[in-house]
């Protein structure tokens, strides 16, 4: 019963976690873009690497990994919204897509494609708390009406190994011997 308690709280805080995360990307877009006349290249392209990143270790999040195949696995009435998440998803790598070409000529190509490039950025964005929303409101309710008590403890023991592994990987000689 605990495992699968861990298991309902963990991806409840995982969401959160993100949710902080993506507030405050968006907080450092507004920033960069608060006076175009003193934008650089190299403030843009870190906002476009932070973006990046924060999309590789949004894809690798308990909800992507274990719940949403296990949702898929157990019943048929989430693909529709499945689908629509997927579609966000590949929406939103078009878009890192693009800002990464774009980022390093933002300054030659003048005033308009700077706003093409802000809308991008607002609209990745935008784009991943409508999805946040969607895993909420939809598939966080039907993790208990759908799954097992077992399958919801078999999602805990793969959230506590995958949590496991982060400390050792965090804890390991190498990180620590790297430590200023």
């Amino acid at each position: 019963m605990l495992t699968a308690t861990y298991s309902l709280v963990a991806i409840s805080s995982e969401q959160q976690r993100a949710r902080r995360i993506l507030a405050r990307l968006q907080q450092s877009i507004a920033s960069l873009w608060r006076n175009q006349r003193e934008i650089d290249q190299a403030g843009v392209e870190t906002t476009v690497q932070k973006l990046m990143q924060f999309d590789r270790v949004f894809s690798q999040r308990k909800m992507e990994r274990y719940v949403i195949p296990a949702l898929k696995s157990a019943t048929h009435e989430v693909d529709a919204v499945l689908e629509e998440l997927d579609a966000l998803s590949r929406f939103c790598m078009r878009l890192l897509q693009t800002l990464q070409q774009q980022s390093h000529l933002v300054l030659q190509q003048g005033a308009a494609k700077l706003k093409d490039l802000r809308r991008a950025m607002e609209l990745y964005c935008s784009n991943l708390h409508l999805r946040l929303a969607k895993e909420e409101e939809v598939l966080l309710p039907l993790l208990p009406r759908v799954l097992t008590g077992t399958e919801i403890f078999e999602l805990g023991v793969q959230f506590l190994s995958d949590d496991g592994k982060r400390f050792e990987q965090r804890a390991s000689p190498d990180a620590v011997a790297s430590l200023p």
